[in-house]
């Protein structure tokens, strides 16, 4: 084997190792995980009655077990993370990214609650126009019936004048010299 084909298959040998690594889950990914992992067991505790596992048969545990086994195994998958990844991820973790994760749990909930408290629910959908609730139009006054007027652009007084370009006067025309009649010179009066 030449040293060439030695050195390449060991420099391939030594990064394949961090390739498969994971990578570090963000705070917020955490957070989300962590937020409906609580969620899928209080649903796992609430269909056994809330019962302490102290007051369960063994056959009863078992089963409670099993089930919030397969609630993080479901939300796990929801997140797209491998139960040994997260496992590892939180592991690994130091009081500030703890810290962190908190602070986004905290950011989620009250992202939620916001959104909750603000969404009223149903939404009325009225088809229609009722006698309650008339739409006028503005207009000149004694113009009944007449079409509103719209205006394009930039009111005249707010207009910048271009380089090059003849300024506006107040009539709102642009400023033109005074026409010279045919036969007469133009720089004379």
């Amino acid at each position: 084997m030449s040293r060439r084909l030695s050195v390449l298959l060991l420099s391939t040998w030594l990064s394949l190792p961090t390739l498969a690594l994971a990578e570090d889950l963000p705070p917020e990914k955490l957070a989300s995980i962590r937020r409906d992992e609580k969620h899928a067991l209080e649903k796992v505790n609430a269909a056994h009655g809330g019962k302490k596992s102290s007051e369960m048969s063994t056959a009863e545990r078992r089963q409670m077990i099993q089930e919030q086994q397969q609630a993080t195994q479901g939300v796990l998958d929801k997140h797209g993370v491998s139960s040994k990844d997260y496992a590892r991820q939180t592991a690994r973790m130091g009081p500030k990214q703890n810290a962190q994760v908190d602070a986004a749990e905290k950011a989620l909930e009250a992202r939620t609650q916001g959104s909750s408290a603000s969404s009223p629910g149903e939404i009325p959908i009225e088809r229609g126009w009722g006698s309650e609730q008339q739409v006028e139009q503005e207009g000149v006054e004694g113009s009944e019936g007449a079409m509103p007027v719209v205006e394009h652009g930039l009111p005249t007084e707010e207009q910048v004048p271009a380089e090059g370009m003849p300024s506006v006067d107040e009539a709102g025309a642009p400023e033109v010299e005074p026409a010279v009649p045919a036969g007469e010179p133009a720089g004379e009066p």
